[in-house]
């Protein structure tokens, strides 16, 4: 283009020496730093999780940078907004980071469900990211992919777990029926006939199994139905979280007694957060994947979340998007060289790197299965316009407190 013109206007041999002069600049330039690249959603309906992205990637190459860098070079940060996680944009995405600009690893918290696996599959650039769906991890395998790695289990594995730990709590179930109102993703649709085939086992019985459409979702009769089966657990899965609050404040304007609600994931979405402020959920109960675990380590990570950005880190995918950027640090350096991608990827899945969420250890599906020894999850609950955990794995670390609503 520019240079191109450029190079027309003067003599062949004066081009081809400017031409290989210019080659010899950017190598040395892009020699000095390791490029990550972060494709994550800037704009569209995942942005709020999108910006928990952005920092914690950050945070995790600031300090890396600030302690010395990797391998003697800093680390440059490349983001990318892929927006609605279309198809196109993750191939616009592979395309811009690695063809174009050389990063030598890609990480995001969820980088299209699906769409990213063809886009960066390719590839030998490894490639972090948190799409835990089951026809996720199962295309990439069925692909060979081994430089990708989902640093998560799958929804139906917490599926499963939710409804462990909600049993565990010691609550007098007003009748062992579970109502479920789920979205049409297959993560919601995945974790909940997994909780539903759960409860089943144990006893209990599905009074009422329904996918909602985000874009129509009208909440009066499904509450009618909710509250003519008197069930006594409510699980609501989707992962618009303001869809989840109109649910909620309709619900509780006339609860069923005893009934326990549960908002799943959207409960730790940052979104979320503004109206767990408010005070107007206080008493229901979510889940998280991954998050800092109790001890010192968890709580100098959120403070150096707080001195950075001046919040508590959510919930969500805040610590485990930092603990992927140390696991393949840590490859890096046991690789010695983050331009071996082949090498790095071969680390990275059998590093058992133990991180703020607990051991990152990539099992033979390029996944890493939720239990008390690896990554265990949380079961959070709304307290005094706060979000607490109450289970963690299988364990109890908090108290859990009967809503006033539901007594």
């Amino acid at each position: 283009m520019s240079i191109r013109s450029w190079l027309s206007g003067i003599g062949r041999c004066v081009g081809a020496l400017a031409f290989a002069l210019t080659l010899f600049v950017v190598g040395s330039a892009s020699a000095d730093t390791i490029k990550v690249g972060a494709p994550v959603p800037q704009t569209g309906p995942f942005a709020s999780d999108g910006v928990v992205m952005e920092k914690a990637i950050k945070l995790a190459v600031d300090e890396i940078n600030k302690n010395g860098g990797l391998l003697g070079k800093q680390l440059e940060v490349l983001y990318f907004d892929i927006g609605d996680l279309t198809p196109d944009k993750l191939q616009a995405a592979a395309a811009n980071l690695i063809d174009r600009n050389k990063a030598d690893m890609v990480i995001t918290g969820y980088g299209g469900f699906g769409p990213d696996i063809p886009a960066f599959c390719p590839h030998d650039v490894p490639f972090i990211h948190l799409d835990a769906f089951s026809s996720v991890v199962d295309l990439m395998n069925s692909m060979g992919c081994t430089n990708i790695f989902n640093i998560s289990d799958i929804e139906a594995a917490y599926g499963r777990v939710i409804f462990d730990q909600i049993s565990a709590l010691g609550h007098a179930f007003p009748a062992k029926k579970l109502a479920i109102v789920h979205g049409p993703y297959e993560w919601e649709a995945g974790l909940t006939q997994a909780l539903a085939d759960k409860a089943v086992a144990a006893g209990w019985e599905v009074v009422l199994q329904e996918e909602v459409p985000y874009e129509s979702a009208q909440w009066p009769g499904i509450l009618s139905k909710i509250r003519n089966a008197a069930p006594g657990l409510i699980h609501i899965e989707m992962l618009d979280p303001s869809l989840t609050n109109t649910f909620i404040q309709q619900y509780r304007q006339n609860p069923v007694k005893g009934a326990l609600i549960n908002a799943g994931y959207a409960a730790s979405i940052p979104a979320f957060g503004e109206v767990v402020k408010q005070g107007d959920v206080d008493g229901v109960l979510g889940m998280t994947l991954s998050a800092q675990l109790p001890g010192a380590e968890g709580d100098a990570f959120v403070e150096k979340w707080h001195t950075a950005y001046g919040e508590t880190p959510p919930w969500s995918i805040a610590a485990v998007l930092y603990d992927g950027v140390y696991m393949w640090a840590d490859a890096v350096k046991k690789v010695g060289n983050a331009s071996d991608h082949m090498a790095v990827n071969k680390a990275i899945q059998g590093l058992n790197h133990k991180g703020l969420t607990g051991v990152l250890a990539i099992n033979d599906r390029y996944m890493i299965p939720t239990n008390d020894d690896t990554q265990p999850a949380f079961l959070l609950q709304v307290q005094d316009k706060q979000l607490k955990p109450v289970m963690l794995g299988t364990k109890k670390i908090g108290d859990f407190i009967t809503p006033s609503w539901a007594q």
